[in-house]
């Protein structure tokens, strides 16, 4: 994302992300906008909580976790599956595995065919 001003970031995410993430997301841009815009009213003065820095940071590992950790784990485990099914697709001939597929000759072929028309 390439938005000049972070509101509009956080704002294209808004439909990409479950409503609890996005509303903690934009709640921590409000709570951030008091220092980064005081010349709006220096008079203004909120307090910090001693456990706020653990919620921000708690904040933090749960969209690493769900976001990069997750996502990871949840692509291994379906390459997995995929990797687990192609291993047992049905094989048409036992030597089609080592790759030394064993056909019919076209003469018994032909003469194996003209005896079950009879």
């Amino acid at each position: 994302m390439t938005k000049p001003r972070l509101v509009d970031e956080i704002e294209a995410i808004e439909d990409k992300v479950d409503p609890d993430t996005w509303g903690a997301i934009d709640s921590v841009r409000k709570v951030g906008n008091i220092g980064t815009h005081m010349e709006k009213d220096i008079d203004l003065v909120i307090e910090v909580e001693p456990d706020e820095a653990s919620l921000l940071i708690g904040l933090m590992e749960t969209l690493i976790n769900d976001w990069y950790v997750v996502r990871h784990e949840r692509a291994e485990r379906m390459s997995k599956i995929k990797a687990m099914a192609d291993g047992k697709k049905p094989v048409k001939n036992p030597d089609q595995r080592s790759g030394n597929l064993i056909t019919t000759p076209p003469l018994l072929s032909r003469v194996g065919a003209s005896v079950f028309r009879r």
